[in-house]
């Protein structure tokens, strides 16, 4: 069962993680934008900026832009429908234009007799979970109200409404969209071909190392997958292999991240021994067996970092490999 929690926790961060990288582009942006919306739009109209807000505990950060009037909110959902997203975007929104109040001048907000202005706000939702759900829907947030609105009272009392079209991602949904947004597509053949990695080796690392390999291969993100493959595997590496990748991103809590890891690694090998009866030569056999396996592991991290141009005292700092090491395998290519 932890195991199996920990591969859905990498599966979200990792996804979450290269969905940012591949819009964090305004040109990516702008060919989204243009397939959803049926109007071209370029690249130097979109002003993007972070949403950050932390719920229970857990930071959450997506993509805004501010483009021809608009205040667009995008989100990618990775696991299961979410049906609190429109709520999720409420808070987004009155935190958006706080900030862009306070930009423009609050004086102008707070004293000007004329209509203040506002950018239009738009929310899309991009789902690739697993559970079944249609091509596209439309969240509501008044599905949320403790008690159904009545007409009578919306004339009286005000009314507040905020709509969030989700778009279904997977692989074979929304043909016609993935056809005007080639990035988009390529996306979904990426996790697509993860998912069926997966399901092949039952080994979600492997499977991720694999998939970037067979889209470079095929054409698919290429470029993106050479630029970023290593950043990509090290979010994987860090969140599967060594339990908390929020600590490894910290420069402090990387090494603490690698021997947690380890210990845990050898706690399981250990205990599956016991298990089946086998004996202590064996069960030593097995840790070092595993060992030798979390050194391949931790190679083929090094090189993707090294064809990456990361800096060789991060390489050594994530990986534990020498100095010496890190030439030999910047020699090997």
């Amino acid at each position: 069962m932890a195991t199996k929690e920990k591969n859905s926790n990498a599966n979200r961060e990792l996804k979450d993680s290269v969905f940012k990288m591949l819009l964090e582009h305004p040109e990516k942006l702008a060919e989204l934008l243009t397939a959803l919306m049926g109007i071209p739009f370029t690249a130097d109209e979109i002003q993007l900026f972070s949403l950050n807000m932390t719920i229970s505990g857990s930071l959450y950060n997506d993509l805004g832009m501010i483009v021809r009037g608009r205040l667009i909110v995008l989100v990618e959902h990775m696991s299961s429908p979410y049906l609190n997203m429109p709520l999720r975007m409420f808070l987004y929104l009155a935190e958006s234009y706080e900030r862009l109040i306070k930009q423009l001048g609050e004086k102008r907000f707070k004293y000007n007799s004329k209509l203040y202005k506002i950018p239009t706000p738009q929310f899309v939702v991009f789902y690739n979970g697993k559970d079944k759900r249609p091509e596209k829907e439309i969240l509501r947030l008044s599905d949320a109200f403790m008690e159904e609105r009545k007409e009578v009272d919306r004339e009286k009392l005000g009314n507040l409404e905020l709509e969030v079209v989700v778009y279904n991602i997977n692989k074979g949904y929304n043909a016609e969209l993935m056809a005007k947004c080639p990035t988009l597509r390529q996306y979904s053949d990426f996790i697509a071909k993860i998912r069926e990695y997966e399901e092949l080796y039952n080994d979600y690392n492997k499977a991720v190392r694999e998939a970037i390999e067979y889209c470079i291969a095929n054409d698919i993100l290429a470029d993106f997958l050479k630029k970023n493959g290593g950043k990509i595997v090290s979010v994987l590496f860090a969140e599967f292999n060594l339990d908390d990748a929020k600590e490894v991103w910290r420069e402090e809590g990387v090494e603490d991240g690698i021997e947690k890891g380890r210990k845990e690694g050898i706690e399981e090998g250990i205990e599956k021994g016991i298990e089946k009866g086998i004996v202590k030569g064996r069960v030593e056999g097995r840790v070092e067996g595993r060992e030798e396996a979390r050194v391949e592991e931790r190679t083929s991290f090094a090189k993707m970092l090294i064809r990456d141009k990361t800096p060789i005292d991060k390489i050594i700092k994530y990986t534990k490999f020498t100095y010496d090491e890190i030439k030999r395998l910047t020699a090997e290519g």
